[in-house]
């Protein structure tokens, strides 16, 4: 009954009438309590038992939450606008369809002094449901450094909200909009980025290995720096059975299977390394940013592909065909771009070679230390700016190549005419 009189007098000062008071249950316990639909703003609740509270539709905008407990509460579609939750605890509280415009979520604000850790949804490690903000507005919140690991996040509106140095591994963002949102250092490996909207978000230097980010336009924010290469199931069901189909085609020597033709497919930043794809079709193909690294690319056709930064460190591509291709800033350390030796139908070698090809590739910045080129057609490439230590151009056909601010330090050159 006080606390009844006490939001009495709470709903009187919100209407600046006199006998109004400002609603102080600050350190209260108030555990299991039932504020559902109750008009809280800006009341004072700092440090205060919430546990297992209900707290449905309620109005707490602008309210003092600092340290409060939370744990288990029922803040569904309650409105936490600019209200301060500094290093409250939540372990366990729905915040379904809650709208936390402005929130502040500094110093800790939803971490557990757990091993277990906390976040927003899905399960913790005890089995215990987690909050899930699935729907809520949380447009410029401050969850700077906050643990949201596992937590189901789809259509949230994080627009412009700091989640720099934050922890959202294996957080489920679906359709969640993420324009101008600041995710610098954080880390986000298998994070679900479906159908997000990203335009202006900052990635620069956030982990995003195993990211899902199908149907999200990757132009439209920076990834400078960040550690970002996408699954094969990013891409949908018929890129991964067409990559299981070629494994088959390379597995029985083409019995079994079908060659892969990716002609022309946007895979940017796709996960391949280590990927057999001898011989297959990837003529035109968009690789920018992708992941090549020890894969087999043996006689497998990427003319005219962007390979823009691509990571092809170690790659098998003796043979490949990588005419007029753009390779621009690519690594391809310990590359071997050498030569095949052609068989006849016997499968017993006819003494002639095929060469690799970068005819008119762009590989200006490109990084090729320690590579092998032995033989490989440069006619036309553009090689300026790239680093060339160590590698072996033995035998290259290098007419017309630009060379210029080339690092040629140890490497082999063709005799000069």
């Amino acid at each position: 009954m006080e606390v009844e009189r006490m939001l009495s007098r709470h709903r009187e000062w919100l209407l600046k009438r006199p006998r109004g008071a400002r609603l102080n249950l600050s350190l209260a316990d108030l555990q299991g309590y039932d504020f559902s639909g109750a008009d809280l703003r800006a009341s004072k609740l700092s440090g205060a038992n919430l546990a297992r509270a209900v707290l449905v539709g309620t109005n707490l905008s602008e309210a003092d939450l600092f340290a409060a407990n939370l744990e288990r509460a029922d803040l569904s579609k309650a409105d936490l606008s600019r209200a301060d939750l500094r290093g409250a605890s939540m372990r366990g509280a729905t915040l379904a369809g809650a709208r936390l415009l402005g929130v502040d979520f500094r110093g800790g604000a939803l971490m557990q002094a757990s091993d277990a850790g906390v976040g927003f949804g899905g399960p913790d490690a005890n089995g215990k449901k987690k909050a899930n903000t699935s729907g809520a507005d949380l447009t410029e919140a401050n969850l700077r450094g906050s643990n949201l690991t596992g937590s189901n996040m789809n259509g949230v509106n994080l627009a412009g909200a700091n989640l720099s140095r934050a922890n959202l591994t294996k957080v489920s963002l679906r359709k969640a909009n993420l324009a101008g949102a600041d995710f610098k250092g954080a880390c986000l490996r298998g994070v679900d980025l479906s159908l997000a909207l990203i335009d202006g978000a900052d990635f620069q230097g956030a982990d995003l290995k195993g990211a899902v980010l199908e149907d999200v336009d990757m132009d439209s924010a920076n990834f400078t720096g960040a550690e970002l290469f996408v699954d094969v199931s990013s891409f949908g069901d018929t890129v991964a059975s067409i990559l299981q189909e070629h494994e088959k085609w390379i597995k029985t020597d083409g019995k079994e299977g079908t060659r892969a033709d990716l002609a022309g497919l946007n895979m940017e930043r796709i996960d391949l390394a280590g990927k057999d794809l001898s011989g297959a079709n990837l003529k035109g193909a968009k690789l920018a940013g992708a992941k090549l690294q020890n894969a087999t690319l043996v006689m497998t056709d990427l003319s005219e592909a962007d390979l823009t930064g691509a990571n092809l460190i170690g790659a098998l591509a003796n043979g490949v065909n990588l005419a007029r291709a753009v390779l621009h800033k690519a690594v391809l350390q310990r590359a071997q771009l050498g030569r095949v030796p052609l068989r006849g139908p016997d499968g017993k070698p006819i003494g002639r070679y095929w060469s690799a090809s970068l005819a008119a590739a762009d590989a200006t910045e490109a990084d090729f230390s320690d590579a092998l080129l032995k033989g490989a057609n440069l006619i036309d490439a553009k090689l300026s700016s790239a680093r060339l230590v160590n590698a072996d151009l033995s035998d290259a056909k290098m007419v017309n190549t630009d060379l210029d601010g080339a690092d040629l330090t140890g490497a082999q050159l063709p005799p000069a005419d």
